[in-house]
């Protein structure tokens, strides 16, 4: 790895850290340099502000996620479920790192990045959770009658509306205090309704 690929690296790794621990508003260049041991100036030879930087911290770390996942979808388990429970894991642990605050921030004042983050997840749902599906399907661990597309739409549907700050803002408290709230646990719950649905088997 060259000088200038090193360097970038390490800038993406610190800069990860302090966006995922402090949210976008309270992180400052300045601040991140001197972590860094460079100068401001240097900093901004390799990025050219604040909000190209968090746009290439959360790209990187998606395409990160996304080849994890890929290399689990490909795995080739006798048991399916604990395949389906590897994947939503991963996703939901990765997720988790991503706090609230930063979610927020991103939405309001880095559009771009925003659209990015709602790109994956839409790539996730409708791509990557549909083939874990129909290799389900194909295996018999999903009934016949089920219908795959709709378990997609319905995923991908409640990923884009449950992780929007926006939209959470505006879910009466009473009900928010019964949820825990973590990308992790919302990933993992989602799944379990998807899988398991509510209804106890009699």
């Amino acid at each position: 790895m060259d000088t200038i690929n090193t360097t970038k690296a390490l800038i993406l790794q610190e800069a990860q850290q302090q966006f995922f621990n402090q949210g976008y508003s309270k992180v400052l260049m300045a601040d991140l340099a001197k972590q860094l041991g460079m100068s401001k100036k240097t900093l901004y030879q390799y990025f050219r502000g604040k909000e190209e930087l968090l746009h290439a911290v959360i790209k990187h770390y998606l395409e990160a996620l996304q080849r994890e996942v890929e290399n689990l979808l490909l795995q080739e388990e006798e048991d399916f479920a604990h395949k389906a429970e590897q994947v939503f894991r991963t996703v939901g642990q990765r997720f988790a790192r991503i706090n609230g605050q930063l979610l927020t921030d991103i939405r309001n004042h880095t559009p771009k990045t925003w659209q990015l983050l709602q790109q994956y997840r839409t790539e996730a749902a409708f791509k990557r959770f549909r083939t874990l599906l129909e290799e389900g399907s194909r295996k018999g661990y999903i009934r016949k009658d089920a219908n795959i597309s709709l378990a997609v739409l319905l995923y991908a549907s409640a990923l884009e509306k449950i992780l929007d700050p926006e939209f959470i803002s505006q879910v009466p408290p009473e009900l928010m205090k019964d949820i825990d709230y973590t990308p992790s646990a919302v990933y993992e719950g989602l799944a379990n309704l998807i899988f398991h649905g509510l209804l106890e088997k009699k």
